[in-house]
């Protein structure tokens, strides 16, 4: 079980993200929420949680927090497959490059 302090500071930094996207504090109710929280925390570790947490906000049209926490993986395949991509285009540049300059 992650420890309290990181539960909510995952929380807080979720209703940081919603508050300068949408100019609100969310209405999540952090006292049940935190348990989401935790299995989130569990499984991915707190670093990894905050990553996906921009990541989401970033790529998102309407984030919300249940989406979030049970779609979690979903978000994460999505984030490691967009790296992937990014990857080996930037391996498919240089390798065009090389070949037009010869």
């Amino acid at each position: 079980m992650a420890e309290r302090k990181d539960r909510m500071a995952l929380l807080g930094t979720y209703a940081k993200h919603h508050k300068v996207k949408y100019g609100q504090q969310p209405s999540i109710n952090k006292w049940t929420e935190q348990w989401s929280a935790d299995a989130l925390i569990e499984s991915y570790g707190l670093g990894t949680c905050y990553d996906l947490l921009e990541y989401y906000f970033k790529v998102a049209q309407s984030p919300s927090w249940n989406y979030f926490s049970y779609n979690a993986e979903k978000i994460w395949n999505a984030k490691i497959d967009k790296e992937k991509d990014n990857f080996e285009r930037l391996e498919r540049r240089k390798k065009a490059k090389e070949w037009l300059s010869e």
